[in-house]
């Protein structure tokens, strides 16, 4: 344990930022083991799939309605303790991922992720960022952030590529219940989470709580009112909210209509699967060069951050529209890769802003509402798009998206004006709100 807190120092920048890439490594990899044959195991095991949406729809609400109070309480208690929570809970919803069987372990696993997922949202970043201004108070975020979000997408399709191929590989054994079939992925995501659980007890370290939590955590409430006065009154912030809802929009109808589009170029039958394959490495390449790029060339962006984000989602929208509206196997590629880059190269001058934009003793909880936003643009889209693909045409519902999308290109113009105008950088946390 203390070998490996002083292989990864908390006295500098790089120890910091490696301390926490290796987390969030470690998590991303575990989230992408299972996920590649997630449906397939629920499938495998009885279940339709009108109640596995029904399931994931469940665990959304959770996600939604717990989002503040828990952003809340991190600012109020302290990070680690809810960083730990959320890894406890996610190790308990895998197990009863494992051993589904019916809707009672399903709905269970829901609910349980739900909780684990809301606890999670801010908790590590906020205390990753802090960690870092706490070793240099001026430190630029956006080139720590790209590392991370390298780190992160490396894992994704490490964990993707093999989550997907180890059901093949071990099918030659007689492996038993609840093992068999897709469970042995589901096992080793479990074992990654047990990882995760056990490395956020070792690496996540903070000052020592003063004063009793419980008294602390009956200032959520306060605290969760302190991050919606800031969100309605920096000019920045409501700026970025809106970009954020669009954000979520964007992925959402990427994520549910690249299928049934690619679908009507190289046709949808199982015997030609394989191009959907190299469609996902296409698209999960591309999101690690995007990060690649903002790590290595991103501070070159004349006017910083807001330009990076605003061109990246003017990019984003405009590979979009080459998906919905041109046909063919290079209109398909061009327009995923090219969204798909765009999206790495936004998320992290976004989360710059962000993290720029908020007090450090109310990071969780404007982590937690940003969070929140892209939420709520991902339900928006997902009620949306959906009828209108199945009512007329995946692309025409594509199109739409990529629409908003490029509207929302003046979000970070405001951004970029009021930072010029000087109301933006860390205000100050309302007044008489309880600190940490």
């Amino acid at each position: 344990m203390h070998r490996l807190r002083r292989r990864f120092a908390l006295t500098n920048e790089a120890g910091v930022t490696r301390r926490y890439a290796l987390l969030a490594g470690v998590q991303e990899f575990a989230i992408w083991l299972p996920l590649p044959v997630l449906v397939l195991h629920m499938s495998e095991r009885g279940l339709d799939l009108a109640l596995i949406g029904f399931a994931f729809a469940v665990r959304a609400v959770c996600v939604v309605v717990l989002e503040l109070p828990t952003g809340g309480l991190a600012d109020a208690i302290g990070r680690k303790p809810i960083a730990l929570a959320s890894q406890a809970f996610t190790f308990v919803s895998f197990v009863f991922l494992l051993f589904v069987a019916g809707p009672v372990t399903l709905f269970a696993y829901a609910l349980f992720q739900g909780i684990g997922s809301a606890l999670h949202s801010g908790a590590l970043e906020a205390w990753y960022v802090d960690r870092l201004r706490s070793t240099n108070a001026g430190v630029a975020l956006q080139p720590h952030l790209a590392s991370i979000a390298v780190a992160q997408t490396a894992a994704m399709l490490a964990g993707a590529a093999i989550g997907g191929t180890l059901p093949a590989l071990v099918s030659g054994l007689a492996l038993p219940w609840p093992l068999a079939g897709f469970g042995v992925a589901l096992l080793a995501g479990l074992v990654l989470r047990g990882v995760a659980l056990w490395l956020t007890l070792v690496l996540v370290e903070e000052p020592e709580f003063v004063g009793p939590r419980r008294s602390a955590a009956l200032g959520t409430v306060s605290i969760v009112r302190d991050g919606l006065r800031l969100a309605r009154n920096v000019p920045v912030m409501r700026y970025l909210l809106v970009a954020g809802a669009a954000m979520g929009m964007a992925i959402v109808s990427l994520e549910t209509l690249w299928q049934p589009i690619a679908g009507l170029t190289f046709g949808a039958d199982p015997e030609g699967s394989a191009v959907f394959g190299v469609l996902g490495f296409v698209l999960g390449g591309a999101g690690l060069l995007g990060s690649l790029a903002v790590m290595r060339f991103g501070h070159l962006v004349p006017g910083g951050a807001p330009v990076l984000a605003g061109l990246s989602q003017l990019v984003k929208g405009a590979a979009m529209l080459v998906l919905a509206l041109h046909a063919g196997a290079l209109g398909v590629g061009l327009g995923l890769g090219f969204a798909f880059f765009a999206i790495a190269t936004q998320n992290v001058p976004h989360d710059t802003l962000v993290n720029d934009a908020v007090p450090a003793e109310r990071r969780s909880i404007m982590l937690s509402i940003n969070s929140l936003v892209f939420f709520i643009g991902v339900a928006i889209g997902s009620a949306t798009l959906g009828p209108l693909a199945s009512a007329a045409d995946p692309r025409v519902a594509l199109t739409v998206a990529a629409v908003v999308t490029l509207v929302a290109c003046g979000a970070y113009v405001g951004v970029a004006v009021a930072l010029r105008a000087g109301t933006s950088a860390r205000p100050r946390a309302a007044k008489g709100a309880p600190g940490p």
